[in-house]
C-alpha cells in the first residue's frame, strides 16, 4: 500500500501545512475503513499537515474529534456532522447539539439526497430520500432555520450530495448570509461548470476529490474533467481534499500527497497546488 515514502519531495513539502476537508475513518457502521480516527490523526501528523475533518456520513465526529485533539498539538482535528437520515436528516435539534459541542463543519445531506439516490444508487438507508427544496424550487423554511444555526456558531457549509439545482439555491442564500461555503467534490457529482463558476463569484469554494485517482477500474477521464475544470475555474477558487479513507485505498494522507503530484504533473505550479491545499481550505475552516 502506498505510502508518504513513495511520493515526491514536492509533494511531501506541500503536504506540509495541508488541510484535508474531507477524510473518512473508522469506527463506521457500514463500510470498511482503511484506518481509524487515531491512526488517522498520526498519519496526519507524520505527514505534517496543518488540519483535518473527519466525515461519517452516519453520526458526528465532534466527539472523536474532542477527545483526540489533546493528544496531538501539532495539528487540528476536526469533527463535522452530515445532515442524513442517522442525524434525522434536515434535523435543526441535531444541528443544535452537533454546533454547541464544537462542530465547525456541516455537509448538506450526502447518500440519503434525492440526487445521490438517483445518480448513485441506494446505500444504507430506505427512508424517503432529502431534498432542500420545495416544489416551487425554493428553499424549504427548514433549510432556512439550519442556516441561521450555521451563522450564528460560524460554521462551514459543505453541499453534501445535492443536486446542481440544489446546490446553487443552497450556496445563493448561504453566501447572502457570509456563511462559509464548500461546493462538495463537484466535478465528480456532476455539478456544471457554470454552477461551480456562480458559486465562485459568490465568494464560495469548489471542492475537488482525489479518491477518483483510485478507481478499480483504473480509468483517468474522471480525474481528467477535474483538471480541465480546475484550470477553467482558477485555482483561486478551488480547494483540494481526498475524500479517502476507504479499505481498498491508501491512507489519506499519502493519497492527498498523490493528489497533489497529479496537478503538478499537469502542469500547475508548487504555488497553484499550494493555494489549493494550504491557502484556500485554510482560509475557509473555522479554527479549533
Amino acid at each position: 500500500m502506498m505510502s508518504l515514502d513513495d511520493l515526491r519531495p514536492e509533494a511531501r513539502e506541500l503536504l506540509r501545512g495541508a488541510v484535508d476537508l474531507h477524510a473518512h475513518a473508522a469506527p463506521d457502521p457500514f463500510a470498511e475503513r482503511r484506518m481509524d480516527a487515531r491512526e488517522l490523526a498520526n498519519a496526519a501528523t507524520e505527514a505534517r499537515m496543518a488540519a483535518i475533518v473527519l466525515k461519517s456520513h452516519e453520526y458526528p465526529t465532534q466527539p472523536l474529534a474532542w477527545a483526540l485533539q489533546p493528544e496531538f498539538d501539532q495539528i487540528e482535528i476536526h469533527g463535522a456532522v452530515a445532515l442524513d437520515h442517522g442525524v434525522g436528516g434536515l434535523n435543526p435539534d441535531a444541528l443544535e447539539v452537533a454546533l454547541r459541542i464544537g462542530t465547525r463543519v456541516v455537509w448538506m445531506p450526502t447518500f440519503d439526497a434525492v440526487w445521490s439516490r438517483d445518480t448513485f444508487g441506494r446505500f444504507n438507508s430506505t427512508a424517503d430520500p432529502v431534498t432542500v427544496l420545495d416544489r416551487g424550487g425554493a428553499l424549504r423554511p427548514v433549510v432556512h432555520g439550519l442556516l441561521d444555526l450555521i451563522e450564528e456558531h460560524d460554521a462551514l457549509l459543505c453541499s453534501g450530495h445535492l443536486s446542481p439545482d440544489e446546490t446553487l439555491a443552497l450556496v445563493e442564500a448561504s453566501r447572502a448570509r457570509g456563511i462559509r461555503t464548500v461546493v462538495t467534490h463537484a466535478t465528480a457529482f456532476g455539478i456544471p461548470l457554470a454552477v461551480q463558476r456562480r458559486a465562485a463569484d459568490l465568494g464560495a469554494f469548489v471542492e475537488q476529490c482525489g479518491n477518483v485517482m483510485f478507481r478499480d477500474d483504473g480509468v483517468d477521464e474522471a480525474t481528467n474533467a477535474i483538471l480541465e475544470e480546475v484550470r477553467a475555474l482558477g485555482p483561486e477558487h478551488v480547494v483540494l481534499s481526498t475524500d479517502l479513507g476507504q479499505a481498498a485505498n491508501p491512507p489519506p494522507p499519502a493519497g492527498f500527497g498523490r493528489w497533489m503530484e497529479r496537478f503538478l504533473d499537469a502542469g500547475f505550479s508548487d504555488d497553484e497546488v499550494r493555494q489549493m491545499v494550504q491557502t484556500n481550505p485554510r482560509a475557509v475552516l473555522p479554527a479549533v
